[in-house]
């Protein structure tokens, strides 16, 4: 086709307008930035202001297990999102906590910042069903526009004693 209309055969109409042959949004690329837990900490309690009040890794049945965490991540376009489920083993390996329900605990924000810092507190109570031992838990936290994610793993002690909470 190009030689049909280097020789004249085939014209090319004037009033086209140019389109872009490459749009590039389409190409794969890594997206550069920041996705990092800054700190952690189990904590007897978390106040209304996120501070971890009482930092400890040993908890008795029927307390609850309070987790702290601070993540730093870049800042895409004014834009951040995070995203952090959550999966927790008994000493025997089982599967006791899966709070993967399609990215349901996200957090947003605008920032003209390039990085930000966000304090997450959640808590988990283990019943007295629960067994003694010591507990793994995953956290995923990831960053969609950043395409980045990344699993974070900590264990504690469940003590046979009942808490008193």
């Amino acid at each position: 086709i190009l030689l049909l209309v280097k020789f004249g055969t085939i014209e090319v109409r004037e009033e086209a307008v140019a389109e872009p042959v490459l749009n590039t949004e389409f190409l794969p690329t890594g997206r550069e930035g920041f996705l990092a837990v800054k700190d952690f900490a189990f904590c007897s309690y978390i106040d209304v202001d996120l501070n971890c009040v009482g930092k400890q890794e040993e908890f008795s049945k029927g307390e609850d297990v309070y987790v702290w965490f601070v993540v730093e991540s870049s800042v895409i376009d004014g834009q951040m999102m995070l995203l952090r489920n959550y999966e927790m083993r008994d000493p025997a390996g089982e599967l006791v906590l899966q709070a993967e329900q399609k990215n349901a605990y996200n957090f947003e924000l605008s920032s003209k910042g390039k990085t930000e810092e966000v304090v997450f507190g959640e808590f988990f109570l283990l019943g007295e069903e629960a067994i003694a031992g010591e507990y793994i838990l995953d956290i995923i936290v990831e960053n969609p526009f950043l395409e980045k994610k990344m699993i974070i793993t900590r264990k504690f002690m469940l003590d046979e004693d009942e808490g008193s909470s």
